[in-house]
């Protein structure tokens, strides 16, 4: 009934077309890989055409490097444009918005608010294929509108949007619950536990860290009979040692999806579990070193060219992801190209000095190293930030039996992981809170590994 009779009155009253851009996009991800390929760069030369003749910002970039958007063919030749950094729309927003577009028919947006949020605008069919994409990957995970979905989100911005009236009709006919993890407690637990026992939910959608810190809890309590279908995560890092603590707890395979507020979904993993398959009808994804395209199974910064909104266009926009690109193909049929992982944000690299070399180089992420180390001590919660190249914090919350002994394995260990040469500081804390976005990091840089990096290389 959701499916069929409530998203396309839902779209009727909205303006929007998910029901119809959804079906599109079931069909599409059956094409084989080179008709796929033809389709995204046809949108992506589309999307260049329309940005050089109406985007204030793209027409003066084309013209200083003396290009003309029949210069850029497909996804290969975007390396002939510059990045587009936060700061780069921060500067002039006014100048990445599309003069064909009247600003008031369009639906404003904010990033997520990790580190640097940016405001920028979105058309209504822009959305419509970002929802239909996003809906086609949790297809994969086994999810229907209208199953009960059980949410661990901690986002302000969108728990706000979700007490409008509106919002919570949407969330009641499609059998969504949300649960506010933006603090964790023994006490956000208990009820969750409670919830989760009575709604029996098919399908759990949160933070990987939330979701994590839910199945170390049930763990922990011995908690066995919350048994949903699957397990879908998101908008952090999944470590393979998060996945099993996940699975384990809860007895089922956990789904990761990878997208952004800025570009709507990028890509997500299939029943095969072999990669994550990239949105490619809506999205162009490169990944660079030093501005030049990596190799299949090589790490690379992550670009997103949205082709879909003509409204507001970023293309090759720095979106501070770190990722592996694949050649494979899988196994499930879907002609879709592949990410192979996502290694992380920038900021969960970590920049040491190479004394050998005199160098500075990224090492991360170190997600698996901190995680390795506090696995076998007694701490509620950690986390390690970064303030200079030489220099570690680490913020702990003691756990009951925690001693000296435990400081002291702590330094010595991380030492041994990380180099005798960086001075690690303990900081006991009563508690550490989520980043302003309701996301969690167990490593929080101060500094950018790679932008490091290439000055001390220039220098």
């Amino acid at each position: 009934m959701v499916q069929n009779l409530v998203l396309p009155f839902n779209d009727l009253i909205r303006g929007t077309s998910r029901f119809r851009q959804g079906q599109i996009l079931q069909k599409t991800q059956w094409f084989r890989r080179e008709e796929i390929e033809r389709l995204q760069n046809r949108n992506l030369r589309a999307l260049l055409k329309h940005a050089y003749e109406t985007v204030p910002y793209y027409r003066r970039v084309f013209r200083e490097r003396h290009l003309t958007p029949e210069d850029i063919k497909d996804s290969h030749g975007l390396i002939k444009l510059p990045q587009l950094t936060k700061e780069d729309i921060q500067k002039r927003p006014q100048d990445f918005v599309s003069v064909k577009y009247d600003r008031s028919r369009l639906l404003p947006y904010q990033s997520g608010g990790s580190g640097n949020p940016i405001r920028f605008f979105i058309t209504k069919d822009s959305y419509s294929w970002e929802v239909a994409a996003e809906f086609r990957a949790y297809a994969w995970a086994g999810y229907g509108l209208g199953d009960r979905c059980f949410m661990l989100w901690g986002s302000p911005l969108d728990l706000t949007r979700s007490s409008a009236v509106f919002r919570k009709i949407n969330q009641s006919l499609e059998r969504i619950l949300i649960a506010d993890s933006f603090v964790l407690s023994d006490g956000f637990f208990e009820r969750s536990v409670q919830v989760l026992r009575k709604f029996r939910p098919k399908i759990i959608r949160g933070y990987a860290s939330s979701v994590f810190t839910l199945a170390k809890y049930l763990k922990h309590q011995g908690i066995c009979d919350i048994r949903p279908t699957s397990i879908i995560t998101s908008a952090e890092t999944l470590e393979i040692s998060m996945r099993k603590t996940i699975e384990d707890a809860f007895g089922c395979p956990v789904f990761d999806y990878y997208g952004s507020r800025e570009t709507g979904a990028i890509a997500s993993e299939c029943e095969e579990h072999h990669g994550y398959h990239i949105s490619s009808e809506n999205v162009a994804i490169e990944f660079v070193d030093e501005n030049e395209h990596v190799a299949a199974g090589e790490s690379g910064i992550a670009l997103i060219t949205n082709l879909r909104n003509m409204g507001m266009p970023f293309v090759r926009y720095k979106i501070g992801d770190i990722g592996i690109p694949s050649a494979d193909s899988c196994n499930c049929g879907r002609g879709l190209p592949l990410l192979s992982s996502i290694e992380g944000r920038i900021s969960d690299f970590m920049a040491c000095t190479d004394q050998i070399h005199h160098k500075v180089v990224p090492i991360g992420p170190i997600y698996p190293v901190i995680i390795s180390i506090v696995m076998h001590l007694p701490i509620k919660n950690c986390q390690v930030v970064q303030e200079q190249i030489d220099n570690l914090t680490v913020k702990v919350v003691k756990d009951a039996g925690y001693s000296d002994r435990d400081t002291e394995y702590l330094i010595e260990h991380m030492q041994r992981e990380l180099g005798s040469s960086i001075r690690i500081e303990v900081e006991f804390v009563e508690s550490i809170p989520p980043l302003p976005s309701g996301k969690r990091s167990v490593f929080v840089s101060k500094i950018d590994p790679f932008q490091v990096s290439t000055e001390i290389k220039n220098n």
